[in-house]
């Protein structure tokens, strides 16, 4: 049987080493009063929350414009690049005009927030402002979809949609079926304006069903980190849990208590179960244990729903 203490002992060193060398935001102390605030005395939940803790993804702010970067250059521009080149049966570009069509794209590209209210705590517009502010797009650029308009985007050659995260992909498909939406894909169309879903970080699983689903067919989806079924907390390929003694299975038990005491879930929108943070915001489908807030139970990072 796993000790508990020896574990807590050796790895707690691990989790400080791995905030400050890692975390720009929440910092080493705020990690600590998080378990002592909701496991205090209860070494077992210590144990349970310091080996997830120690698998959380998280993005900082240089993750997050690396990300953004590497999706607007390489997976939407440089595939542009890349397709026109095969077309015209050219293989060699060299760096300066590769660097010109790049730029000429980036000009004629706009950007919207994918929303589904006009709450300014949307993740949407926290990559709106990265990309204004990081990768020096024009605010010219950029407009929320309820503000477009045929004159204002039939200049374009790109209409890129930009979020954090997608999970479940249920924003998506629901934000691309609005009345606002269509009147926009109908512009789009008429003017043979390509229209991108450029997201930070998703779900293989969904990407898949998103990617076959008929009724998205009109847009292309860019997702600049996969994560897996092993990225997932609780499922049967969790790279978290020691699988010879069934800790999965007693962790899950352990959890469920917490729901039931406490009532603090640990599966998120959906019932999925990543350990994710986006610097200072989480997505709904993180472990709600780190952003639920209530009696008896303090939140390690509050979700920007407001």
């Amino acid at each position: 049987m796993t000790n508990y203490q020896d574990y807590l002992d050796e790895k707690i060193h691990q989790l400080r080493i791995v905030s400050q060398a890692q975390w720009d935001y929440l910092k080493y102390s705020h990690l600590c009063e998080w378990l002592e605030d909701n496991f205090h005395n209860d070494i077992e939940g210590q144990y349970y929350a310091t080996k997830i803790l120690l698998h959380t993804i998280y993005y900082s702010k240089k993750d997050i414009e690396r990300l953004l970067n590497f999706g607007l250059n390489d997976k939407i521009y440089g595939e542009i690049i890349k397709s026109e080149l095969i077309e015209n049966k050219n293989i060699y570009l060299s760096t300066s005009e590769a660097e010109a069509k790049v730029y000429k794209l980036k000009q004629s590209s706009f950007f919207v927030p994918l929303l589904d209210s006009n709450k300014p705590s949307e993740s949407g517009n926290s990559v709106i402002g990265d990309i204004v502010h990081k990768l020096n797009i024009s605010q010219k650029q950029v407009a929320f979809h309820w503000d477009i308009t045929e004159d204002l985007l039939k200049e374009y050659r790109l209409l890129i949609f930009v979020d954090d995260c997608v999970g479940s992909g249920t924003q998506l498909k629901n934000f691309w079926n609005s009345d606002k939406t269509n009147k926009i894909k109908a512009v789009c169309k008429k003017y043979d304006i390509k229209i991108y879903y450029l997201v930070l970080i998703g779900y293989d699983k969904s990407l898949k069903l998103l990617t076959y689903n008929q009724n998205l067919n009109d847009i292309k989806i860019v997702i600049c980190d996969v994560l897996t079924d092993k990225n997932r907390v609780f499922s049967d390929e969790s790279v978290v849990w020691d699988s010879s003694c069934n800790e999965k299975e007693m962790a899950i038990q352990y959890f469920e208590r917490i729901k039931k005491e406490k009532g603090v879930n640990f599966l998120g929108f959906k019932k999925l179960d990543f350990a994710v943070i986006l610097h200072d915001r989480l997505p709904n489908w993180s472990l709600p244990i780190f952003w639920k807030e209530m009696t008896g139970w303090k939140c390690l990072l509050r979700r920007k729903t407001t």
